[in-house]
C-alpha cells in the first residue's frame, strides 16, 4: 500500500495541478497558464509511465513505456515554452519552427519505440522488458529488442542534452526579463514574476535530479526506501512549480505595447546635443513636479510627456547620466526619504516609505541599503 502511494504521488500531484491550471486558464485566458497546464498534463502521463513500471505491469508496458519516452522528452521543452510565454514578446509558442525543433525528438522517438513494440513478438517484448528495462542489461539483446534498447539509450542522451539546453536558455530568459523590468518600471518588486528566484532554482534542482535518475536508470529505484526519497523529492518540486505557476503572471505583453525597442540602443540615432537636451528635460521634469514620488511610475509615461520614445530616453539616460530609469528614480526617492527622516525623526517608517513612492517596506529597505551614499 505504501509503495503504491509513493509510486502514484508525483502523478497525483501533477494531475491535480493539471485540473487547477486548466480551470485558471479557462477563467483568465492567460496563455502562460495554458502552456503550464499542458506541461502538467504531460508530466502526469510521464509519471503514469512510472506507475506501471514500478508496479511491474508488464502487459501495459509497451504502451506506457512508449508514452513515457515521448513525455520524458517533451516535459522540459514544454517548460521552456512556458518560460518563453512569461518572458518574451514573441514567445516560442508563436514560432512553429521552434516548437517543431523542441518537441520533434519527443514525437519521433516516442513513435519509434511504439512501432518497435508492435513489431516485436511476445517473447522479444518480455526479453527486452526483463533484461533492459528492469536490469539495465542490453549486451545479449539481438534484433528488434536491441533496436529498442538503442531507441531508449538515444532518448536518455537526448534528454540530458535537453535539460542542459533548457536550463541555460531558461535562466537567460528570466534574467533578461528582470533586466527589462528595470528599464521600464521604477518599482519592480511587485512586477517581477512571482517567486522568480524559487522558480529558477526549482528548475535547476529538478533538472539535476532528472539527469541523475535518467543516467543511472529507473531500475535502480525499485527499492522502497530509494523510491520513497525520489518520489517525495519530485512531488515536492512538482507541487512547488505548479503552485508558483498558478499564481504567476507576466507583464511581457504590456512591456512591449510600445513599438520602440525596450533594450537600450546605441545613442548614434541621437546627436550629442539632442541626447543632452533630452536628459536635461527629463531631469527638469522629474524634479519640478517630483514625479519620482508617484507610485507605479513607468518610463513610457515619462517618454510621452517629453514627446519622445523609450529607446531614445533610455539611450540619453545612459549616455548623459550613466544611469537607468529604475536607478535614477530610486536614488531620488531615497534622498527624499532621508530628508524626511532628518526633518521628521518621529515619523513612522511606513509613512516615509509611502510618501517616497514605495508600495512595500521591503522595497523601501532594499533601496535604502542600495543607495546609502
Amino acid at each position: 500500500m505504501l509503495k503504491s502511494l509513493l509510486i502514484a504521488l508525483p502523478m497525483l500531484v501533477c494531475g491535480i495541478f493539471t485540473v487547477e491550471l486548466l480551470l485558471s486558464w479557462l477563467h483568465k485566458k492567460d496563455v502562460s497558464q495554458g502552456w503550464l497546464s499542458l506541461w502538467a498534463l504531460v508530466a502526469t502521463l510521464l509519471y503514469g509511465g512510472h506507475f506501471f513500471y514500478f508496479h511491474h505491469s508488464t502487459s501495459w508496458i509497451p504502451l506506457s513505456d512508449s508514452i513515457y519516452i515521448a513525455c520524458n522528452l517533451a516535459v522540459y521543452p514544454l517548460y521552456l515554452v512556458y518560460i518563453s510565454t512569461l518572458t518574451d514578446s514573441r514567445p516560442f509558442s508563436k514560432q512553429p519552427l521552434m516548437l517543431t525543433l523542441l518537441l520533434g525528438p519527443a514525437v519521433l522517438l516516442g513513435i519509434a519505440a511504439a512501432f518497435l513494440y508492435t513489431q516485436m513478438t511476445e517473447r522479444e517484448t518480455a526479453t527486452f522488458i526483463s533484461s533492459y528495462l528492469y536490469q539495465g542489461v542490453y549486451q545479449d539483446l539481438q534484433g528488434l529488442p536491441l533496436a529498442q534498447s538503442i531507441i531508449h539509450v538515444t532518448a536518455h542522451l537526448v534528454f540530458a542534452v535537453q535539460v542542459v539546453a533548457v536550463m541555460v536558455t531558461g535562466i537567460r530568459k528570466i534574467h533578461r526579463y528582470n533586466r527589462q523590468l528595470k528599464y521600464l518600471y521604477a518599482d519592480t518588486e511587485d512586477k517581477e514574476l512571482a517567486g522568480i528566484t524559487v522558480i529558477l532554482w526549482l528548475f535547476v534542482a529538478t533538472s539535476l535530479i532528472s539527469v541523475f535518475v535518467n543516467a543511472i536508470g529507473r531500475e535502480h529505484f525499485c527499492d522502497t526506501l530509494q523510491l520513497a526519497f525520489v518520489s517525495v523529492v519530485f512531488s515536492t518540486l512538482l507541487f512547488s512549480i505548479g503552485w508558483i505557476g498558478l499564481h504567476t503572471y507576466s507583464l511581457a505583453k504590456e512591456m512591449n505595447q510600445d513599438a520602440a525597442p525596450l533594450e537600450p540602443q546605441p545613442a548614434e540615432a541621437l546627436t550629442s546635443s539632442d541626447s543632452y537636451i533630452l536628459a536635461m528635460q527629463f531631469d527638469q521634469l522629474m524634479n519640478s513636479e517630483q514625479i519620482y514620488l508617484k507610485h507605479d511610475l513607468r518610463l513610457d509615461a515619462i517618454a510621452r510627456r517629453l514627446g519622445t520614445n523609450r529607446t531614445y530616453l533610455l539611450a540619453a539616460l545612459r549616455q548623459e547620466m550613466d544611469t537607468t530609469f529604475n536607478e535614477y528614480v530610486n536614488r531620488k526617492r531615497i534622498n527624499f526619504a532621508r530628508q524626511l527622516m532628518t526633518n521628521n525623526p518621529s515619523m513612522l517608517k511606513s509613512e516615509i516609505a509611502a510618501r517616497a513612492g514605495y508600495n512595500s517596506m521591503s522595497a523601501f529597505y532594499r533601496n535604502l541599503k542600495t543607495f546609502n551614499d
